[in-house]
Parts: C-alpha cells; structure tokens; sequence
C-alpha cells in the first residue's frame, strides 16, 4: 500500500507559490489580530505555511492549510495523493467531469518497478510532471481497464512512486481554496483566541482585492454575504454552537483511556466528541464542486460523525424521524 508522501511533494508552479503565499498572508492578518499570548500558538497549531503540495510532514502547515488546501491524506492499492494541493490538476473520477478535460490514455512502463505514463494533448506525463499541466485534467475508469492485471503486480513501493491523482470530489479551484481557508481561520479566531484587533476582516478584505495570482474578483456577493456574518460562520452548522462549546451544549462522555504506544506520536484528542473537524453542510461529491466557502465550515466531531455523508438538511429529517420514533418530540 502507498505509505510515503505524495510523489513531488516539493514541486510547485510559480501560480502554487503566489497562492500559498495570499494564504501566508491572510494567516499573518489573523495572527496579528490576536493578543500576543496567543499568536504563536495560532500559526504553529493553525496558521502556519509549508511551501509544498502536501502541507509537509512533522513540522509542516497548520491546521488551516491542510483542511482548506489540501485533499485529505489518502492511502491504499490506488494512485492516489497522499494529500495534495486540492487544484491539483490530475484528476481520478468514475465518470466524465464538466469542469476537467479527459486526457488522451494512460501506459505502464517497465516490469517492475512501474511508472504510470499519463498521455495529455499528444504529450506524455510522468508522475512528478503532471503538477505542469495548465488546466485540470481527468483519468477515467476507461483508461485503468486495459492495465488492471498490470496494476494488481503493483508492490507499496510502485503505488507511493505514482502517488500523483486527487479525488474528484475532493477537489477544488485555487479561489474557492483560499475562499475556505479565509471562512476557517475566521471561524477558528473567533472560538479559540482572544482578539485585540477587530479590524482584521477588513484588511483580509484587501489582501483578496489587491491579489496578482488571475483576474479574477474573490470578492463574489456569496463570500461578502459569509464575511458580514462571521457568527454565523463561526459556529458547529450543525448544532449550532460555538466550537468551544461542547456538541449541542450536552456534556457527552468521558473517554476511557487505553492503552497507546508511548514511542508513538497520539492524536487521541483528535477524538473527542468536541474536537474540531472540517465539516461540509453538502457532501463532497465527483459530479460538483462543493469545497467552496458556501459548504466549508469547521464543526464539532460528534456533529461530523453523526452527518455521516449527509447534508445539514438530511441529518435533521433524520434525527427528526429517530425521535418520533422514540416519542421524544416536544
């Protein structure tokens, strides 16, 4: 299975850089904001850049950089990032994607090791090539077909070598990205840290206006409308709390400890009922784009878990059945 980092995981366009560099920005905005206790922790737990295509490992991007920019950490017997940018423009998908073209045939080379070769408009793409492409581009089950016994022969060492495709629904364009990264580091401003200076949306405001990166206006009536309600934004999309609160205002359970490998980095806490996850009020799916600023919201983990793959709508008619089920409507 594929276990390593994502093949070219330090390669980036000159447009990659200016866009994580807008991100850099608007995380220093935010950490300017607070009061001085907290600016640290903020960029070391949140706000922090790595210049890379999957946020870096250890050490690497906060929180923000790796739920708003990048797909999730992927693992197993398929090509698939194990994370990268989410307007990578290599794209896996089950059918055909009105927002990427399909490319032209993909071919095995060698006899073990492997290396996929992508045909793209007559030229051909290596794994840590295809970052170049100018436009996003889609591999189909088609193209797999002709290569599955091939691809069955494919050791962990030949999967993390072609680590080079995204999800579909998992991705992005770079100004929906760094829309939702703007919507989290508000969200996480306004629940975990003690702001000083009020005036950050303003200046975040700018940071987006005065961007190089596309003529292309990020300040869209749909993003205004998210920034003039910030508490809105701020809290679980579905119980409706702020994210220091716990789920629903309910107590919840304690967790029994068991036993973890003290040799080994935990992350229990990410466990808990009221840690703070990335959520999406609609579900991600490969059909449309949904990781954009009107669906990305951080929630509580029970609220995450109990959506499941649902939107906000369909856990409530859910839950609604459940408690007339158990005569508990009021």
């Amino acid at each position: 299975m594929a276990a390593g980092r994502t093949v070219g995981a330090g390669l980036l366009t000159e447009k990659d850089k200016k866009i994580l560099e807008l991100a850099n920005k608007i995380s220093n905005t935010l950490k300017e904001c607070l009061v001085n206790d907290y600016k640290n922790n903020f960029m070391d737990e949140y706000g922090k850049i790595s210049f890379t295509r999957d946020a870096g490992t250890g050490q690497g991007g906060g929180k923000l950089q790796r739920d708003a920019l990048t797909t999730r950490g992927r693992q197993g017997k398929a090509p698939y990032s194990n994370r990268n940018l989410r307007w990578h423009p290599l794209i896996l998908s089950y059918n055909k994607l009105n927002y990427a073209r399909e490319i032209d045939n993909i071919s095995i080379e060698g006899n073990g090791p492997y290396t996929l070769i992508f045909q793209i408009d007559g030229k051909e793409y290596r794994p840590e090539e295809v970052y170049k492409l100018k436009e996003p581009y889609v591999a189909l089950p088609k193209h797999w077909e002709p290569h599955i016994e091939t691809l069955k022969k494919f050791t962990a060492s030949d999967w993390t070598a072609n680590s080079c495709l995204i999800p579909a629904q998992e991705y992005s364009p770079w100004y929906y990205s760094i829309q939702s990264y703007v919507v989290l580091g508000i969200t996480i401003v306004k629940n975990l840290y003690k702001i000083a200076d009020e005036s950050y949306t303003k200046k975040i405001i700018e940071l987006l206006r005065s961007q190089d990166i596309e003529s292309l206006n990020l300040l869209n009536e749909e993003f205004n409308s998210l920034l003039e309600d910030i508490e809105e934004i701020s809290k679980c999309p579905l119980c409706l709390r702020y994210l220091k609160e716990k789920p629903a205002g309910l107590q919840g359970s304690t967790r029994e400890k068991t036993f973890q490998p003290p040799w080994r980095r935990t992350k229990r806490e990410e466990g808990n009922e009221e840690s703070i996850q990335l959520l999406h009020t609609k579900p991600l799916i490969e059909s449309e784009i949904r990781h954009k600023p009107e669906y990305v919201r951080y929630g509580h983990r029970w609220c995450n878990i109990s959506m499941t793959d649902h939107s906000i709508d369909e856990t409530l008619d859910f839950m609604e059945q459940i408690l007339k089920a158990h005569n508990k409507c009021k």
